[in-house]
């Protein structure tokens, strides 16, 4: 059962373009393939630091002073992707593609520009790391996905739960614990369904259909779907058997709920209508968003215009890899055009439950 959201309720207010210029920031000129604020120095300005495009150099940025400077100089040969731990020491990098990937994890040093590394022999497909200081991947296995916790400090990995099917996306929870969504590669010529792993339990949520896609929080599931040609986006919380229609039409890859509130994300949305064949072409570069930060949140069906990034800097943007971070007060996000990384600074009164 879809409700429909009440005609009665209406976006808050929008954030001034003034205010918006102020907030939004362009951090890199360059390709980000992965990134973290972090506390290097507890008490000290919050530091974000990322890992360059096919270096796998590790740079740190100081967001108060906006000083720049490398933290590790060891070459990863086509680093793609990479996860950084909140306490900025521990990085898991992909480098390659496909059949010739190899994972790598190192250690940043506090005394030098070296990396301490060592390849995981592991045949990954996916990977983040968590609040514990962990890294979580899945691993490709016979006819399913192991899910595995690597701690970096001792070197142990332990199997935390499997996926009984191989071609599948995980929406990483923050944490160790998760909850972890689950559902099968996303194509609008499929039927697609969602399942949720909270501390290697697994329980299915209450949505299904074609083009399917999904991210969630400790209460709540955002996913979008395909109905009659059109690209629609529901919310359902944990406890209910219905989905209600949001008020936002968009990519649930686009969203990041805050990690204080299960029931607050920020979005990146665009209010051009997609085609019907989304988010398929979108993944394959055949389509392009120019997307406006959008706050939802799921508790009181409501939206909250952000900022316009072409309004406030000029510059549009297709937005990849939210994330928040570790204390809500910034919002980071990349630009799928070039891969550059970029911040909103987001400080706000955040409902704690639903």
């Amino acid at each position: 059962t879809v409700i429909l959201p009440d005609d009665t309720v209406e976006p808050e207010d929008i954030v001034t373009p003034s205010d918006q210029a102020e907030r939004l920031r362009q951090l890199t000129t360059g390709p980000v393939v992965g990134f973290a604020q972090t506390d290097v120095v507890e008490n000290a300005d919050p530091v974000v630091r990322y890992v360059e495009a096919g270096t796998g150099h590790v740079y740190e940025i100081n967001l108060v002073t906006e000083d720049s400077r490398r933290v590790s100089a060891t070459t990863i040969p086509l680093a793609n992707k990479a996860a950084i731990t909140p306490n900025g020491l521990h990085v898991l990098i992909q480098s390659d593609f496909g059949s010739r990937a190899s994972y790598i994890a190192g250690t940043i040093s506090t005394t030098s520009d070296s990396l301490s590394n060592f390849e995981l022999n592991e045949n990954i497909v996916s990977f983040t790391a968590t609040e514990e200081n962990e890294f979580l991947f899945a691993a490709a296995g016979t006819g399913e996905l192991v899910v595995k916790k690597f701690n970096p400090t001792t070197g142990n990995i332990s199997v935390e739960f499997t996926v009984p099917f191989v071609d599948a996306t995980i929406a990483w929870h923050h944490t160790n614990a998760g909850p972890h969504i689950v559902y099968p590669k996303t194509t609008y010529q499929l039927e697609g369904y969602v399942y949720s792993y909270t501390n290697g339990q697994v329980s299915r949520t209450n949505a299904t259909g074609y083009g399917l896609s999904a991210v969630g929080s400790t209460d709540t599931t955002i996913f979008s779907e395909i109905n009659s040609e059109t690209y629609d986006t529901y919310s359902v919380d944990k406890n209910s058997l219905t989905a209600k229609q949001t008020q936002l039409s968009l990519v649930p890859e686009k969203c990041a709920f805050a990690q204080s509130s299960p029931v607050v994300a920020i979005c990146g949305v665009s209010f051009t209508e997609p085609p019907y064949q989304m988010p398929d072409i979108w993944y394959r570069g055949e389509y392009t968003s120019d997307d406006l930060i959008w706050e939802y949140n799921t508790l009181r069906e409501s939206a909250r215009l952000l900022a316009s990034p072409e309004a406030a800097t000029g510059r549009k943007i297709d937005l990849i890899n939210p994330q928040f971070s570790p204390d809500d007060s910034n919002f980071y996000f990349q630009n799928k055009a070039d891969e550059t990384l970029w911040v909103y600074a987001y400080i706000t009164n955040l409902p704690i439950s639903n």
